[in-house]
């Protein structure tokens, strides 16, 4: 079974009871929470306990009859008529900008939708989900690998990310691909840009605030994340912010303490796994951070991807008397890092990448692509990976970070969502030609053919647009930043 199927099924059958059951009212599909994905409706009017049982129910009885669930194909002509009569304006921009004719679809009875992912047409393996009644709306859980449901476990911190991005989005006025669209073909996102940017550099400029309050007992600022979140730009944004309050920052990048990669052990399936943190020589690491504490000049580390070897710089410096550390990498929140530096020395800051709009209402945009995009651009400009190299890893990063990174979020005391609602459009124009690079035969065509099929919906935006000091330019590069 491809559980990604299987869930895009039960989304598919969820998006449909809501339909018939609660009309008009419609649901949207959020972003990925603890063990599933969070779900409201358009307005925010709250849905009950008694409504969730109701869905719930529905979607059981649905499996369990023998109506069956077919894929198949229609015109594109055909398809966009039958949208244009209901007046579904969103489904309408994805099947104009979809290069595609004819279009593959997805019926259980009368009901049909786009076929934007895989799908399972055997319902028996569809008897993997619960709905658990959560904020306005609810999360549709998902069992895991073993077949069981966990203990649920909140997040609140960072389901105040998924409210920010909420209003951020209201602020914007973007919540479909369609609304971003039409602004880059009127010629109007330059404002909405320099918005965005401007909210980002909010948020950053009111974290610093609070980080000067504490002092000079918490100096080390460790600002964690998953692969591609933008944790060191957001770094060099904040210590600008830093020093606009009057203190001075040194700047270092966990990336840099990565053992030498001929020393690291490939796992059983060859594979070297950069993402635990193990990888990292944390007894150099702690050391350094030791000294420059102590009042110790310190030779920093720097680690030359391509080569995969990391030496000591020839510069040295020092910790002044008003001057924070900022510490970032993936592992930022580990346990082991707390334990070694002392928690209460500490200030520890996560950042996401929650993309702040949806394909359309029941069709979500996946954060961890929006990050596996960054990825695949910054690997090719920057360190020397293939498109198929950055696809091959990615299963690893993933997996490490259900490890290293996400168990440990909810112990962050400021979260910062590093997302950009025009992000897609620029990535695609770099995106694009290495996907197209892939060949059918690849073991990797069917998921480059689905992110070719996400990005296609975008028009394409000119990184000229984008301000030096953006997050995005960590990924595009012409940052005005030296990494």
């Amino acid at each position: 079974m491809n559980p990604d199927a299987a869930q895009n099924t039960v989304l598919f059958l969820l998006s449909k009871a809501f339909n018939e059951l609660f009309q008009p009212r419609l649901i949207v599909i959020e972003h990925s929470f603890g063990d599933g994905l969070f779900c409201h409706a358009v307005n925010w009017e709250k849905i009950s306990e008694d409504e969730i049982q109701r869905l719930e129910k529905q979607l059981i009885d649905w499996i369990s009859n023998p109506t069956p669930i077919i894929l198949a194909s229609r015109p594109k002509q055909n398809v966009h008529r039958d949208l244009e009569s209901i007046h579904s304006l969103s489904k309408l921009e994805l099947i104009q900008q979809w290069d595609m004719d004819p279009i593959p679809i997805v019926h259980y009875g009368p009901y049909w939708d786009l076929q934007l992912g895989g799908m399972e047409t055997d319902k028996s393996l569809l008897n993997n989900f619960k709905l658990l009644k959560y904020n306005d709306g609810f999360i549709i859980r998902f069992q895991n690998n073993e077949g069981v449901f966990p203990p649920f476990k909140d997040q609140p911190r960072l389901f105040s990310i998924i409210e920010e991005h909420e209003k951020w989005g209201a602020i914007l006025g973007v919540s479909t691909i369609r609304e971003l669209n039409e602004l880059i073909r009127n010629g109007n996102i330059r404002e909405m840009i320099w918005v965005a940017e401007g909210l980002h550099e909010k948020k950053i400029s009111n974290i610093a605030d609070k980080l000067v309050e504490e002092f000079p007992e918490k100096r080390i600022i460790t600002i964690a994340g998953p692969s591609s979140s933008g944790k060191t730009t957001f770094a060099k944004r904040l210590g600008i912010q830093l020093r606009v309050n009057g203190f001075n920052t040194i700047q270092i990048s966990m990336d840099d303490y990565f053992i030498n990669r001929n020393n690291l052990r490939p796992n059983a399936d060859g594979q070297i796994d950069f993402e635990t943190i193990a990888a990292i020589n944390t007894d150099i690491l702690c050391e350094h951070l030791g000294k420059l504490l102590n009042g110790h000049p310190v030779h920093m580390r720097k680690y030359n991807f391509v080569s995969g070897t990391g030496k000591e710089s020839e510069e040295a410096v020092q910790l002044g008397k008003w001057d924070f550390i900022l510490l970032e990498g993936i592992h930022g929140l580990n346990p082991v890092l707390a334990k070694t530096l002392g928690k209460k020395y500490l200030h520890r800051i996560y950042i996401s990448a929650i993309t702040q709009m949806n394909i359309d209402a029941n069709h979500r945009i996946s954060t961890s692509d929006n990050r596996l995009l960054r990825r695949m651009v910054r690997d090719h400009k920057f360190r020397g990976y293939s498109s198929i190299e950055t696809l091959a890893r990615w299963p690893m990063v993933r997996k490490g970070e259900d490890v290293n990174i996400f168990p440990f979020q909810e112990e962050a005391d400021y979260m910062f969502n590093s997302s950009l609602v025009y992000e897609l459009p620029v990535l695609a124009k770099y995106a694009l030609p290495l996907l197209r690079e892939i060949d059918s035969e690849s073991e990797f065509a069917t998921e480059a053919e689905r992110l070719k099929t996400l990005l296609s919906f975008f028009e394409v935006l000119n990184e000229a647009s984008v301000p030096g000091i953006s997050i995005l330019k960590e990924f595009i590069g012409d940052s005005d930043f030296d990494y």
